[in-house]
C-alpha cells in the first residue's frame, strides 16, 4: 500500500486558488473544483456504437480493449496524443472530440476544467473506484475525485542499458551528470515534457523545488540544458522505451513504467537484464488519471471502462502490456514481484511505499511564472 506524507497531503480542507481563471490546487493546499453542470443521472444504460477515447501511444492494452467490446458490444476507437498541452489545445479548438480522456496529469487539469472541458462523475458506475490508493480517492488537484481517478502511478529518473553502464556510476557521483558526459553523445534522450526535464536540470543543480518561480533558477536549468545539448545532443522525445530496448541508446531520462513497456521492445533472445533504471533518491513521482469530457457522445459506456480498468485483474492485464504499476491499492509492489513479471534489474524502477512518501510533487502554476519555464524549454529545443 502506498501511503504517507505525500497523499495524506492530498486530503484537506479546501482552498480555493484562482490565478488568471485557473483554479489551482497544491498538497499544502488542495482544491475542490468549480461544477458547471450536473453529473449524468443514475441508472443509465449502456450506449451503443463507438467509444472514442484519447490516450498516449500504447498506454492501454489491445486485449484489454477487445474483452471490454466484447463484453459491452461496443466498438473503442483511439486517437493518440504525444504532449499535454498540444492535447488540450487541440481539445479545446475541437480538433479532438474524445467521450474519454486517459493520461492527463495534475498539471494540466486546472486548463481543462478553466476550458470547460470535463463533466463531473458519477461514481455509482465506478464500484471499484475503492480499489484506488486510499491517498488518492481524495487527491488535492481534485477533492472528492470530482473529475478523476487515477490510473498510473511512476517516477522520473534514468533508464539504461545495464550491458554499457555500470548501475555503481549512478551512485558513485551525481547520477544525472552521465546525461551531461560527452561520452555518450547521440547516445541517449531526454523526455519531451518541458517540467519534468527542466525540474531534472534543477535537481542536478542541487535545487529541489519542482515549481518554483525564481527566475534565477529557471534560467540556470535552462542554460544548464543548453549545455547538456551541446555536450551530448540528446533525442527529446518520448520514445524510451523502444529506444532503450533497440539498443539505439544506452540511456535516457524517462518515466519509471517506460522501463516495464520497454520489455516487449525487446529483440528476441536479448535478456530482460540489459535494462535498469536509476530511480533517483528525491524526484518527481506522481499518477495520472482518467476523466471524461462535458461533450461526451457515450458517458455511460466512458464511465464503464474507467470502472472496467479499476478492477484489479483488469488491470494487471492491462498492465502486462502498458508496463506502469496501476494506481490501485490491491496491486502492491510484493504481489508485481512475486508475479514474476518484473527482472530483478527493473526491480528499482517500481513505486514503493518509501519513494512515494519522499515524492517531490509538480502543481499547476500560475500563467507568468508557466511561461518562465516555457521560455527556457524553448531556447533549449530549438538548438
Amino acid at each position: 500500500m502506498l501511503g504517507g506524507a505525500l497523499l495524506a497531503a492530498c486530503g484537506g480542507a479546501s482552498t480555493s486558488t484562482t490565478v488568471d481563471g485557473l483554479a489551482i490546487g497544491t498538497p499544502e493546499n488542495p482544491i475542490k473544483l468549480p461544477v458547471t453542470t450536473d453529473a449524468i443521472a443514475d441508472g443509465l444504460a449502456n450506449e451503443t456504437g463507438t467509444l472514442e477515447i484519447l490516450n498516449w501511444a500504447d498506454y492501454l492494452n489491445p486485449e484489454s480493449i477487445a474483452i471490454f467490446e466484447k463484453q459491452f458490444g461496443v466498438k473503442v476507437t483511439t486517437s493518440i496524443y504525444d504532449d499535454e498541452a498540444a492535447a488540450i489545445a487541440k481539445l479545446r479548438n475541437g480538433t479532438f472530440k474524445p467521450d474519454l480522456i486517459f493520461g492527463m496529469s495534475a498539471t494540466g487539469l486546472a486548463k481543462l476544467i478553466a476550458a470547460d472541458i470535463l463533466q463531473p462523475l458519477n461514481k455509482s458506475y465506478i464500484p471499484n473506484f475503492g480499489n484506488v490508493i486510499a491517498g488518492l480517492r481524495n487527491p488535492y488537484y481534485d477533492l472528492d475525485s470530482q473529475y478523476t481517478v487515477p490510473y498510473m502511478i511512476y517516477g522520473n529518473g534514468i533508464g539504461y542499458r545495464t550491458d554499457r553502464i555500470d548501475k555503481n556510476a549512478f551512485t558513485s557521483g551525481n547520477g544525472y551528470d552521465l546525461l551531461w558526459d560527452s561520452q555518450y553523445k547521440g547516445k541517449l534522450g531526454v523526455l519531451d515534457a518541458p517540467r519534468d526535464t527542466l525540474a531534472m536540470a534543477m535537481f542536478r543543480a542541487g535545487n529541489f523545488d519542482a515549481n518554483t518561480s525564481d527566475p534565477a533558477i529557471i534560467k540556470k536549468a535552462g542554460d544548464d540544458l543548453i549545455s547538456l545539448r551541446e555536450a551530448t545532443n540528446p533525442k527529446v522525445d518520448i520514445l524510451a522505451y523502444t529506444e532503450l530496448p533497440a539498443g539505439n541508446r544506452d540511456l535516457n531520462f524517462t518515466w519509471s513504467g517506460d522501463l516495464f513497456t520497454a520489455l516487449q521492445y525487446l529483440p528476441e533472445g536479448v535478456s530482460p537484464s540489459v535494462l535498469g533504471f536509476w530511480y533517483p533518491p528525491k524526484t518527481i513521482t506522481t499518477n495520472d488519471f482518467f476523466c471524461i469530457t462535458k461533450t461526451a457522445k457515450a458517458p455511460v459506456l466512458a464511465h464503464q471502462l474507467i470502472n472496467f480498468l479499476s478492477d484489479t485483474d483488469n488491470a494487471l492485464l492491462n498492465r502486462e502490456y502498458v508496463g506502469y504499476q496501476p494506481a490501485l491499492e490491491t496491486i502492491t509492489v510484493d504481489l508485481l514481484i512475486s508475479s514474476g513479471t518484473i527482472p530483478e534489474s527493473l526491480i528499482d524502477a517500481l513505486v514503493t511505499p518509501e519513494r512515494y512518501d519522499a515524492a517531490l510533487s509538480q502543481v499547476t502554476l500560475d500563467p507568468a511564472v508557466d511561461a518562465l519555464w516555457l521560455d527556457q524549454w524553448t531556447a533549449f529545443t530549438a538548438g
